[in-house]
């Protein structure tokens, strides 16, 4: 007896619960404003038929839907990962700000900033500030560089979402950088030391170096999805000018100014970042760099290749405000005492998504009134 009362009382529990469910969602009559049960094909009152309604209820809850896929569920993804480039692009007329630098006991990096906006959800543009590896200062300068990207296969191509995605890229500093070597720097390098005749002792010959870099950075890039996990990988070809180079010694000054100097370095990259839980990313890149380095013997800046290697994560407060950290490390480095710790912040404004968003919505509530 007691088995078939909870059998009833469950029974009438569920109808009652379908029923508030269905009493929430009402379609009302355009005809004689009756408010009629969802499953209702026709009004209560006079009879219509509620196909119109039920449409008109259908487009509501598709265009809730789209709101909260695109602008409450939904992440936006930086076109990078620490510091080298993925294949996505920002969506149309949205602005991504980027910045941040690598923080070290002994040597920091000038703090670097992006700005992008992306372009008919196929290309991007992106002005932003880079840092010149060195050894004639300590910390890297910043280069003022403008880079334009664009997708030859867009994400998802022919359905397929595991068919990798290309795009190419050209990054271009906006004009000559002219460096100039600090005391530190020389002072905690060996190779800059010599002996001064007028003093009877070693001491740093060099007092000062100065030169102009400019450069253009073309790469292609390839993402490739494995479920869970990014793979990203391309190669870079480098165009670098110097010129302009005075070396200024202690005990003589030596103004040699030779003519601009080109040169050409290949070079490639690879990372990928695997989703832990929907608010990070373990990320990890492998890239060459060009490296400026002054020889002592040739009286001239060598353009040669350093390797970067970057690990840690991605955190997002929001789905528009995320930040980064990690571990940098670099082979020019004398032991892991001078590794750095990478941090950066990224923001973005869906400009584009939310301007297209309110123009459709209101094309919509024109077309029905």
């Amino acid at each position: 007896m007691k088995g078939s009362k909870l059998f009833v009382a469950t029974i009438i529990f569920l109808l009652s619960f379908t029923i508030v469910l269905h009493s929430q969602t009402l379609l009302i009559c355009t005809n004689c404003n009756q408010e009629n049960p969802f499953t209702n094909k026709f009004c209560l009152a006079c009879g219509e038929s509620m196909d119109d309604e039920y449409k008109a209820w259908l487009t509501k809850k598709n265009e809730k839907r789209y709101k909260e896929e695109n602008f409450i569920s939904g992440r936006v993804d930086p076109p990078r990962l620490f510091t080298i480039p993925t294949a996505r692009v920002l969506g149309s007329k949205d602005i991504s700000l980027m910045g941040g630098g690598a923080f070290g006991v002994a040597v920091q990096q000038s703090f670097l900033g992006t700005i992008g906006m992306g372009l008919g959800n196929i290309a991007e543009v992106e002005f932003s500030t880079v840092g010149l590896i060195n050894n004639i200062s300590q910390g890297s300068p910043a280069v003022s560089t403008s880079a334009f990207k664009i997708q030859l296969v867009p994400e998802n191509m022919f359905g397929l979402s595991f068919f990798p995605t290309l795009a190419v890229s050209i990054r271009s500093s906006a004009d000559w950088k002219d460096v100039r070597s600090d005391w530190g720097a020389l002072n905690s390098d060996k190779a800059f030391y010599g002996y001064n005749e007028s003093t009877q002792r070693d001491e740093c010959a060099v007092s000062s170096i100065g030169y102009n870099t400019r450069f253009t950075i073309m790469y292609g890039v390839a993402t490739l999805p494995l479920g869970p996990i990014k793979i990203h990988s391309g190669l870079t070809l480098t165009d670098i000018r110097v010129k302009d180079m005075a070396v200024d010694y202690i005990w003589q000054e030596d103004n040699d100014v030779p003519e601009e100097r080109q040169k050409n370095l290949i070079g490639g990259f690879a990372g990928f970042e695997i989703e832990y839980n929907p608010q990070t990313k373990l990320m990890v890149e492998i890239k060459t760099d060009s490296k400026h380095e002054y020889d002592m013997e040739t009286k001239e800046i060598e353009l040669s290749h350093t390797y970067v290697g970057i690990g840690g994560v991605r955190f997002f407060f929001t789905k528009w405000l995320s930040i980064d950290t990690g571990v940098l490390y670099q082979t020019n480095y004398k032991g892991i005492a001078d590794s750095q710790i990478k941090l950066g912040l990224n923001l973005f404004m869906p400009t584009g998504s939310i301007s297209d968003y309110v123009k459709t919505s209101v094309k919509r509530k024109v077309s029905k009134e």
